[in-house]
């Protein structure tokens, strides 16, 4: 196999790529120096300098391939720069096909993802706020830079806490084929994944393609019972019944102001997964639903240039990506809370009631979603006289990311009161005839369509100034237009708001916005820089604002690198913000202790245990929904505000880069980010509050009032909370990184390579909505570490690795919840063979680690968005080169 490479590429590849190489800093800008300048991440302007006055992490193909990780959004979620986690593929979710990536725990929405420097088009099933890079084809990726601070004044006011910056593949010659599968020994799903690679060359122009392939099997949550069960969470476990059973249940519960209760049906403990919970029964919903969906990803990428003159070279590059998910939930609740009257035929309790039911004779809610991504860019870039030597750029791409659902066994709210009023459908008994012969007529399909478009055209000019002391100063003027259209449709039925056990309706909405920027380096000495750069943005819809931004290096020695920056940026409310349609979501009541306000349902809490002290009936608790527990959760309908304004952002940062000798180069950099005007909701427990007391945008609405023994009367069961979407809260956060490469070589034994990789959160506050200030650094599902260890050895047609992997405890002091430290070991060996393919044999989590267990997690008891149940996890890979 042969690969054809230029200046650019050797320069970039022998600077950014230390962590795979082992070069340094230093020998890395001397390479550079002597070659072409080149451009990355976090600046415009090509020089000669690699590492400048932006924190940058590179991964390169190999940092990938070493992981062992099955796609390119497996290994960013366990990158350490991922603080908390972020979401990946989940079943029951609205969202469940989808991985995100969110830097500083600020949330996916502030961190910018860029395909080969220029945006990827978001997805709509995020409401158009952030990327899925589960449609990245990983056999594509050629290496990917953070950058570790915002940058809205380069790419865009909204890259506020960093930027992914993906560089695709390109320029490449020969033919490589891979394959690889991996089948965990603990309860993780089996995956597998194969990738061609090719491309063709000649004097003037290359092509490359990249076809891959990957997918990954549904899991189970019964397939992760035992492991709970061995850990003490069943339940049957005391405290626990309302993690792993639901008061919506078949048979159906019968909830009575006028009896003061919740009661199930008689002999209700007698069905499938139907257990007796004091006076009702309750459906364990652990053992149908699925806890992380399945996944298959089938990509093509086309990469291609051409030199059209000496100077002048046409670009194109298309990408096709396409995922199947497969969701599996429990059986659909039935929300709308049916009633039954009195004189029912089939109603045992002899009064009007309410039912907490759930609709099981179609089995499972059975969500096949499919993902597309078409991406398009074409333009021209080339050199010119003007204004003494300059580079342009002219640009224009179409980005569509598109959704199509089908999610199944859901049912028509009316059809089944219909039916229960006219004494046809029997509620209280899963197997009367009735219930299979109305199941049909009252299940539905829910379909979902949905689309993020985004058109950009744009183009840019870089030029020198003038030069200082010999050395250049670099000035680049460009422009971008986005034409931004989201679309979120579903079925009639959905939109009307007769479907139960669903979520979401229709949005759509249009958005145009331009861009003119600038950036200029200013060398002030010999050894010290200032640049500056500025962009200024214009929504149709919300408005215009200008993103400044200044940086610093200065370079005492040619070993030492002092670096500062400073920059502005906005985030405008997303379409789906402004214009969405209401949707319903189930979600806990958290106490607000700076409200004085308890969590769950305050109001009954405070009301039924009045009257339990005064009655002395302190057992008494007629709710399906127990009003005084924090865990349980409640029905919100989260409504769009078009009177959003922009969120605002300030960042800061300084750093030192130390490169002693060619082997060793350490990186220490602080950052600082604060956000203020935050779109979101405010605490829910606050909602509630707003809702009682009638302000405007929220309420609450209840079931019937509940009739005490002795006829004390207390306020029914909450079953709809409004929750508006609202401006107003301020988020801060700041930290050190650390990066540490060393490279030694140990004689004919090889050499050995390794790196350090941590980051330490040192504030993390929030402040909400009318709420104090929140410290969050540390708390619970908000770890202060996380680092990663590599040490890599190769000699000749022989490599190994091993990797550590760190995520420090956190803890929730007033619940005293404490989740400990969790460190996990990864292995890998690879060789060569003599017909010119690798093999390779890894294991990831050699240990066979679990995750920390936590009963306030509820169900599964542990965080999948920042560890992960597999268990121990074997894998093989093997690559053909032609």
């Amino acid at each position: 196999m042969n690969r054809k490479t230029h200046k650019l590429r050797d320069a970039i590849a022998i600077a950014l790529l230390a962590s795979a190489g082992g070069t340094t800093v230093a020998s890395a800008q001397e390479a550079a120096t002597n070659l072409d300048r080149v451009e990355v991440t976090g600046s415009r302007i090509k020089r000669a300098e690699i590492e400048g006055p932006n924190p940058i992490t590179v991964i390169s193909r190999q940092d990938i391939e070493v992981s062992g990780e099955l796609s390119v959004a497996d290994f960013l979620r366990n990158n350490v720069y991922n603080s908390y986690g972020s979401a990946r593929e989940s079943s029951g979710s609205n969202t469940g096909s989808i991985s995100t990536f969110s830097m500083r725990g600020l949330g996916s929405e502030y961190t910018l993802v860029l395909l080969d420097g220029r945006r990827m088009t978001k997805s709509a099933s995020a409401d158009g706020a952030a990327a899925n890079i589960n449609l990245i084809p990983t056999a594509a990726i050629e290496r990917i830079e953070i950058l570790r601070e915002g940058a809205g004044a380069i790419y865009g006011a909204d890259a506020i806490g960093g930027v992914v910056n993906v560089i695709l593949r390109k320029d490449y010659e020969g033919l490589t084929v891979s394959v690889g599968h991996e089948s965990p020994d603990g309860p993780g799903p089996d995956a597998s994944s194969v990738a061609v690679s090719g491309g063709i060359s000649s004097d003037r122009g290359n092509v490359t393609f990249v076809i891959d392939h990957a997918e990954r099997d549904l899991m189970y949550n019964r397939d992760i019972l035992p492991i709970l069960a061995k850990n003490g969470y069943s339940a049957t476990t005391p405290g626990l019944s309302s993690a792993f059973l639901s008061a919506f249940n078949a048979p159906a519960n019968f909830y009575s102001g006028e009896l003061g209760g919740t009661f199930g049906a008689p002999g209700c403990e007698n069905f499938e997964n139907s257990i007796r919970a004091g006076d009702m029964c309750r459906f364990n919903h652990m053992m149908t639903s699925a806890n992380e969906a399945s996944l298959k990803r089938d990509s093509l990428l086309i990469n291609a240039n051409y030199e059209l003159t000496e100077n002048t070279r046409f670009f194109f590059r298309g990408i096709s990506s396409d995922t199947n998910s497969l969701g599996v939930y429990a059986a659909a609740p039935v929300d709308s809370y049916p009633t039954i009257a009195a004189d029912n035929p089939f109603n045992p309790f002899g009064v009007d009631g309410t039912l907490y039911y759930r609709f099981t004779p179609l089995g499972t809610r059975d969500s096949v979603r499919r993902d597309h991504y078409r991406d398009y860019s074409f333009g021209l870039e080339g050199e010119n006289d003007w204004f003494g030597g300059s580079t342009w750029q002219l640009y224009a791409s179409h980005g569509r990311v598109s959704l199509s659902s089908g999610n199944y066994n859901y049912g028509i709210a009316s059809i089944l009161q219909d039916a229960i009023d006219a004494g046809n459908f029997n509620p209280f008994d899963p197997t009367h005839p009735s219930v299979a012969e109305y199941g049909p007529i009252i299940g539905h399909t829910v379909y979902v369509e949905n689309e993020q478009r985004t058109v950009n055209v744009g183009g840019n000019i870089g030029f020198d100034l003038f030069e200082i002391g010999g050395r250049p100063s670099g000035f680049v003027v460009g422009f971008d237009y986005f034409d931004d259209r989201l679309m979120f449709e579903v079925d009639s039925q959905s939109a009307a708001g007769n479907v139960f056990g669903s979520a979401g309706a229709g949005l759509g909405g249009e958005r145009a916005n331009y861009a003119v920027y600038f950036e200029s380096l200013l060398p002030l000495l010999d050894s010290l820089n200032l640049s500056i750069a500025g962009r200024y943005d214009s929504y149709n819809d919300v408005g215009s604002k200008f993103s400044p931004r200044a940086s610093l290096e200065f370079r005492p020695i040619e070993s030492l690198l002092l670096r500062g920056s400073w920059g502005k940026g906005f985030r405008a409310p997303t379409m789906g913000d402004l214009y969405g349609a209401p949707s319903t979501t189930n979600l806990e009541i958290s106490p607000l202790s700076s409200a004085g306000l308890a969590g769950g349902d305050a109001a009954t809490c405070a009301a039924l245990n009045a009257y339990r002290a005064e009655s002395g009936n302190t057992s008494f608790q007629p709710y399906p929904v127990n009003p005084c527990g924090t865990n349980s959760q409640y029905q919100f309908t989260v409504t769009s505000n078009t009177e959003l304004e922009p969120e605002e952002a300030t960042n800061w940062g300084a750093g030192v880069v130390w490169s002693p000798n060619e082997n060793l180069s350490i990186a220490v950099d602080y950052y600082d980010v604060e956000i203020e005007n935050v779109i979101g909701t405010v605490p829910r427990a606050l909602a509630l509050a707003f809702g009682e007391q009638g302000i405007e945008r929220y309420g609450i609405t209840r079931g019937p009032s509940v009739v005490a023994p002795g006829g004390t009367i207390l306020p029914g069961q909450a079953q709809n909370i409004l929750l508006p979407i609202v401006n107003g809260a301020v988020q801060h956060t700041q930290g050190v990184d650390l990066d540490l490469n060393y490279r030694f070589d140990i004689g004919a034994a090889g050499r050995i390579n390794t790196k350090l990789t941590w980051t330490h959160t040192l504030a993390d506050d929030f402040t909400a909505v009318q709420a104090d200030k929140l410290e969050r650094a540390g708390d619970f599902g908000r770890p202060d570490d996380r680092g990663q260890l590599v040490v890599a050895w190769e000699r000749g047609d022989f490599g190994a690795a091993v990797i550590a992997n760190y995520i420090g405890p956190h803890e929730d002091t007033e619940e005293e919840v404490y989740i400990p430290s969790w460190t996990t070991f990864d292995a890998q060996v690879n060789v060569n063979v003599p017909w010119n393919g690798r093999v390779t044999l890894g294991v990831r989590n050699v240990g066979g680690k679990l995750p920390p267990f936590s009963t306030a997690y509820g169900s599964p008891f542990y965080d999948n968005e920042l560890y992960n149940i597999y268990g121990r996890v074997p894998y093989i890979r093997y690559e053909q080169n032609f």
